[in-house]
């Protein structure tokens, strides 16, 4: 009999639901159970995905369970604490971006699963997802040359939670909420670390209606210097309506490549009168919309999440691990001290 991977999960919310669509495509994973404090939710979540049993209120008792890996997909300011209790309950952690909210915090995660012999695996989609994987297979081809100039940009309306838009909760805004993503396939794909970094915030949209005010940056911009020379910008919002919109642009001495999974789907619509689903935070159907078909795999939950069970398994080292993460933190917590000084800062590693 194939020994089968057994996962737990610590919330329900968006990104659990991901998770959890992930492992049932996976014929080697069972899912044993989900802990969450949203006890309907979490229920609804079981249900849809036919998981027995009751949520656990408690994450405690998930831990006590007998489990490979836990997935957290639960808000930043818990990533430190639940993190640690689960490598410390011997259990390797799927940690959704960012890794934590600071980079102390993020250094004691790593610590701890190097004291006990587990590992974290750092969540970061989009190095999963098909269009941006096949721009890191083009590069290393050496199809675009030197590259030496490049953006990133993410855009959407604003977060699905409360907890995004509070400073204690979240540890950041638009930059470390959309600008994390960016900056995690800029370094890949450049294959060089940044150097130097120079950046400017600022808060749109500070009243968030049911979410109450927003303590964060919604808007934010800002330049990467890489050490090979480089130079990538990167432009970060949640005050743009009308849907999720990713988009990779990269320049190199012998030629130029394009990623723009969201606006650039096989599928075009246009409905007078709308219809069910487009794409994430899209506020409406009608009029022109491009549906993203299979959005989970377009924007590369499934391949991340097999990558990491296949990992498990066979005791290999991950695309994007702990370390990654945390390098990534690095790069952002310097943007933020430029936003404050107005001028370029040098990164600590």
């Amino acid at each position: 009999m194939v020994h089968k991977i057994k996962v737990g999960l610590i919330g329900s919310g968006f990104i659990a639901e991901h998770h959890v669509n992930a492992y049932k495509r996976l014929p080697n994973v069972e899912i044993m159970g989900i802990s969450s404090l949203m006890k309907q939710e979490a229920k609804k979540l079981m249900t849809k995905y036919s998981i027995p049993g009751e949520p656990f209120a408690d994450y405690t008792n998930l831990l006590k369970m007998d489990l490979d890996v836990v997935s957290l997909c639960i808000p930043n300011f818990l990533h430190e604490t639940v993190g640690i209790e689960a490598l410390e309950a011997q259990k390797h952690v799927l940690v959704e971006k960012p890794l934590t909210r600071t980079t102390k915090e993020g250094k004691n995660l790593i610590k701890t699963a190097d004291r006990t012999g587990k590992s974290i695996y750092y969540c970061e989609n989009n190095m999963y997802a098909p269009s941006f994987s096949k721009i890191k297979e083009i590069i290393k081809e050496g199809a675009l040359g030197s590259i030496y100039m490049g953006r990133g940009k993410e855009q959407h309306s604003g977060p699905h939670s409360q907890w995004f838009y509070k400073k204690n909760a979240s540890g950041g805004g638009a930059l470390l909420d959309l600008g994390i993503h960016d900056i995690a396939l800029l370094r890949w794909y450049l294959d060089s670390r940044v150097e130097r970094v120079f950046c400017q915030t600022t808060t749109i949209q500070p009243d968030r209606g049911k979410f109450g005010k927003c303590e964060v940056e919604d808007n934010a911009m800002g330049i990467l210097y890489f050490e090979n020379g480089a130079q990538v910008v990167i432009e970060e919002s949640w005050t743009a309506p009308g849907g999720y919109d990713m988009k990779i642009e990269l320049y190199g001495t012998n030629g130029q490549i394009i990623a723009d999974p969201c606006r650039m789907t096989p599928v075009t619509v246009y409905s007078e009168t709308g219809y069910g689903y487009a794409v994430e935070k899209a506020s409406t159907t009608a009029g022109w919309t491009f549906p993203v078909p299979d959005e989970p795999h377009t924007f590369g939950y499934p391949q991340e999440i097999a990558h990491f069970i296949h990992c498990i398994k066979y005791e290999k080292n991950p695309l994007s691990p702990g370390t990654f993460g945390l390098e990534i933190l690095q790069i952002i917590e310097t943007m933020y001290t430029s936003a404050k000084t107005g001028k370029i800062e040098q990164v600590q590693y």
